[in-house]
């Protein structure tokens, strides 16, 4: 987990957790030492295999975050793969992680969200193993 930068008292990081157990790993490490403050996930699935094939176990990974904002999945070269659709795996995440999911379709949307969201204390966490990473440290001249 990279400190990217603060700003408005909020912790902005980037983790490159793009595994269930990565995932819940480092939420579960956030939430301890942060007991109060909320934590926003960004997360960029990676790969249309491992998206289909661990979905109960991503699903369950995100009980330790306040709020899941989903991107869209970076394939990493497989094809695009019509058993996946980010809305249903979104509800899933939604529903046994216990946590609100918003969709952010682009990088652009992402920033839209953030500015008009965030408010003050809270830890923003990129999680992904594609473009995420490049999308953390662009929001530091964004927000």
């Amino acid at each position: 987990m990279t400190k990217v930068f603060s700003k408005n008292k909020n912790d902005f990081y980037d983790d490159y957790a793009h595994h269930p157990t990565e995932i819940k790993s480092i939420l579960e490490g956030v939430r301890n030492v942060n007991t109060k403050r909320k934590i926003v996930s960004i997360f960029e699935p990676h790969r249309y295999s491992r998206a289909i094939s661990l979905k109960k176990e991503f699903s369950k990974s995100f009980l330790k975050s306040d709020l899941v904002i989903m991107c869209p999945l970076y394939a990493a070269g497989e094809r695009k793969n019509s058993k996946f659709d980010l809305i249903q795996f979104s509800k899933l995440i939604s529903k046994n992680s216990k946590t609100q999911v918003i969709i952010a379709k682009s990088k652009i949307d992402l920033v839209r969200f953030l500015k008009k969201n965030l408010i003050s204390d809270e830890i923003i966490i990129g999680m992904g193993a594609g473009i995420i990473s490049k999308w953390m440290a662009d929001l530091k001249g964004s927000l």
